[in-house]
């Protein structure tokens, strides 16, 4: 399945590209497989309790869909005559009865949404913009009014935003208000660095330039005065002529600073390949994920420097602990979730069979998996029935509890889900899909950290991606799912 990255992609123009998702697994701290079968014991009534909880109120929000007895993948396979009450449906999912939606909105039918771009809540909300392809265009649009019925162009190749040439990446400022964009211009010799105000986007203007040819870029801001563009130079032809008296682009970080005189700086001596670059809270460490033949690495900000990473193979960070002293990642040959410490360079294994996984603010790791699994039994029974639970674990205390969903799916399935995690309301949203005799199955669940319960908040037929954003201050989730040409983009409020 599809999710959501904040982190822009560095393969080409980042409206137009598309790469295949890591698949990933659930497994316990190394050590914390010896502590599960004290587990049961040491939890006693009180896990029970709120496992019972979860499972009872999954079990709830699928009977407020009218659907608690029957498995998800029988569920969506009805008919729409048939179809049980639902909150409203989206291109593929039907929302649990009951939800508050704020609006469901088709996606112009010549429209294609990049999936590996989560929605952007804009001025702190007030609209919700989606970023794809028009036409051949690298296009940005705005959703907002009763029921999102107000759309219009944010940013457009050769337009609004970016009125000199292509855009390359878009990053949205702390303020809500200002889109950074990475546009390389028409005539090839340049790639040009825009602010543009969210609202007005007719007030743009040029606050660097870096000269010569580059085919993709990533945008970052280090705070309100500081953006780090990560730039991938085009590598010129051997007979191209004009190659000889262009100017030579030079792949790099580049360090914007601005203020009534802009500076230009470029991170000089890192000693390591530049990929999609995955940010720390504090700004203070970098990951370069790793992609193309180049390994990831860690990256050093302050000292501008790298440090190599126990992988060669790319890798997808999931999340950074509040205080940027250690992240989760996934890896793309499916081993599994693993923390790393990048003071100590320690790794430790979190999860297999499962893409879900996240820190909350008080630094708790939460994980979706099963205790039933073990890395012998994926390889051997990839496709079992097994029990989804939720695990939560501090690194620095050990095991909290585990808490069952109450329903099954199978290792291989388990292996595709996702998380989204807001920290500002510890809430996480779910992208999990079940099997059964009707086919592939999605369900879209909601983990309240705070009140260690579940609901269902939506469910369908497994067709296409989806991709999938908190609002700022962690109340609403905007979700574009679809298929073919046939999208839209959907704002629910997850239960209280």
């Amino acid at each position: 399945m599809e999710a959501r990255t904040a982190n822009a992609v560095m393969q080409g123009p980042i409206l137009t590209s598309a790469s295949q998702r890591l698949s990933v697994a659930f497994l316990r701290c190394t050590w914390f497989l010896s502590l599960l079968s004290l587990f049961a014991a040491a939890a006693g009534l009180e896990s029970c309790a709120r496992a019972a909880r979860i499972s009872a109120a999954v079990q709830r929000s699928w009977a407020a869909a009218g659907t608690a007895k029957q498995p998800l993948s029988e569920r969506a396979s009805k008919t729409t005559s048939n179809r049980p009450r639902s909150a409203a449906q989206t291109a593929t999912l039907d929302v649990t009865f009951g939800l508050r939606v704020v609006g469901v909105a088709p996606l112009p039918h010549d429209f294609v949404p990049n999936m590996n771009r989560s929605p952007l809540w804009l001025g702190g909300g007030k609209e919700i913009a989606v970023i794809g392809n028009r036409a051949g265009k690298g296009v940005m649009l705005g959703f907002s009014g009763v029921n999102l019925a107000t759309k219009r162009v944010v940013i457009e190749d050769y337009g609004a935003g970016a009125p000199h040439g292509r855009l390359l990446d878009v990053a949205l400022g702390s303020d809500g208000h200002t889109l950074a964009t990475a546009v390389a211009a028409a005539s090839r010799d340049h790639l040009d660095l825009n602010l543009t105000d969210v609202f007005n986007n007719k007030d743009t203007h040029q606050v660097a330039s870096l000269e010569g040819e580059f085919d993709s870029a990533q945008l970052a801001w280090l705070s309100s005065s500081k953006i780090l563009v990560g730039a991938q130079a085009v590598t010129p032809a051997g007979n191209d002529l004009s190659a000889e008296t262009a100017a030579v682009a030079v792949s790099g970080l580049y360090l914007i600073r601005l203020g009534r005189r802009t500076f230009t700086q470029r991170l000089n001596g890192l000693g390591c390949s530049l990929s999609p670059l995955a940010f720390s809270p504090k700004r203070n460490l970098a990951v370069a994920q790793g992609a193309d033949g180049r390994p990831p690495a860690i990256v050093d900000l302050h000292s501008h420097s790298c440090v190599s990473f126990p992988s060669s193979r790319p890798v997808q960070v999931l999340g950074w602990a509040p205080d940027s002293v250690a992240f989760l990642y996934r890896t793309a040959d499916g081993a599994g979730v693993f923390r790393f410490d990048p003071l100590t360079g320690s790794r430790s294994t979190i999860a297999i069979s499962s893409g879900a996984a996240a820190y909350a603010s008080d630094w708790t790791i939460i994980a979706l998996g099963s205790q039933e699994l073990s890395w012998r039994r994926v390889v051997l029974e990839p496709m079992t029935p097994i029990k989804i639970q939720i695990a939560l674990f501090d690194p620095r205390h050990g095991l909290k509890t585990i808490n069952s969903l109450g329903f099954e799916t199978q290792a291989a399935l388990l292996a595709q889900s996702s998380m989204v995690f807001s920290q500002v309301s510890n809430d996480a949203i779910i992208d999990i899909a079940t099997n059964g005799g009707a086919g592939l199955a999605r369900a879209i669940i909601e983990y309240s950290y705070p009140s260690r319960e579940a609901f269902l908040l939506a469910h369908g037929p497994l067709r296409g991606p989806v991709t999938i954003s908190w609002s700022p201050d962690g109340q609403l989730i905007a979700i574009v799912d679809g298929y073919t040409t046939r999208y839209t983009l959907a704002v629910i409020a997850p239960p209280k």
